[in-house]
């Protein structure tokens, strides 16, 4: 065989060999182009699916948005009809419920529950449980550290617990602040709970001294009868003065101060109260 033919022979297998790799590849790429043709049928298929559940949760949400909107307000207008009607138990319940919902988008909601557990909780009969009140209260104040009504209340509640110096500080400084005579009685009420007489007898003559707009209120609670009063700063200040009087002894002083309170005003529930509590102790002997 001629050099030529072996060339011939040799370039031939090359070519040939060649050939068939060429269709083994094109068949390769073909099987290839199939698989991703059905994947990216199936990718689209799931991304059409996701669209639909997208769309479905996108309702879901606006629904349920538009509910919990409606059920707030049945909450709040449930709240408000339960104050006109004097229904506690239900006013308490209904904000209890509004910041299981919304915690921090109705903050008045803490102070209305924190005096509603203040006030209201406990049957006359039962040692008045402050728990509530100070988880309301702290509560609130987390989210407004200077609100006036919360703090007021936790002056209320230190007293309830027996912290007569803690009580006695925040009063104090509460009455520097806004010259509210609401604190100012208490502080001297508890002064003279802790036989501290002559400095808060001294200071209720000044008060009783001052020209005092009737405009000016002292805002009592009394707690186990559930009663509220507002009263100008006269007839506050001179029961104060008659507790005084009474840790002395003088008894006819004490219901003669008492008379003159409830001169000033007549509706005075708390003067009321002591003086036929001091009539009924004396026998008859006070008057």
């Amino acid at each position: 065989m001629s050099m030529r033919q072996i060339i011939f022979l040799f370039l031939s297998g090359f070519l040939f060999t060649n050939c068939v790799s060429n269709k083994q590849l094109q068949v390769a790429l073909a099987e290839e182009r199939g698989i991703n043709e059905a994947n990216i049928g199936k990718l689209n298929s799931s991304l059409l699916l996701q669209q639909r559940e997208i769309g479905i949760l996108k309702d879901s949400i606006r629904l349920q948005q538009q509910w919990k909107k409606t059920y707030v307000s049945h909450l709040i207008d449930g709240y408000e009809k339960a104050v006109l009607l004097h229904d506690m138990k239900t006013a308490t319940g209904c904000l209890q419920l509004l910041i299981t919902e919304e915690p921090e988008a109705y903050p008045w909601a803490y102070d209305s529950l924190a005096y509603y557990h203040y006030f209201y909780s406990n049957p006359v009969e039962l040692a008045r449980s402050t728990s509530l009140v100070n988880y309301m209260i702290d509560k609130g104040l987390s989210m407004g550290s200077k609100n006036l009504y919360l703090r007021e209340l936790k002056a209320r509640v230190l007293l309830i617990e027996q912290n007569d110096t803690g009580s006695i500080d925040l009063f104090r400084s509460l009455y520097k602040e806004t010259g509210d005579y609401t604190y100012r009685w208490y502080e001297l009420y508890i002064e003279i709970a802790r036989g501290n007489g002559k400095a808060a007898e001294a200071a209720i003559n000044k008060v009783l001294k001052e020209d005092i707009p009737v405009t000016k209120k002292v805002r009592l609670d009394h707690l186990q009868e559930q009663i509220k009063e507002q009263l100008t700063v006269k007839p506050a200040f001179l029961y104060l003065r008659a507790l005084i009087q009474q840790t002395r002894g003088q008894y006819q002083p004490m219901a003669n101060t008492l008379k003159d309170a409830l001169k000033a005003d007549p509706n005075f529930y708390l003067a009321a109260k002591t003086l036929q509590e001091l009539r009924q102790a004396s026998q008859g002997a006070i008057r």
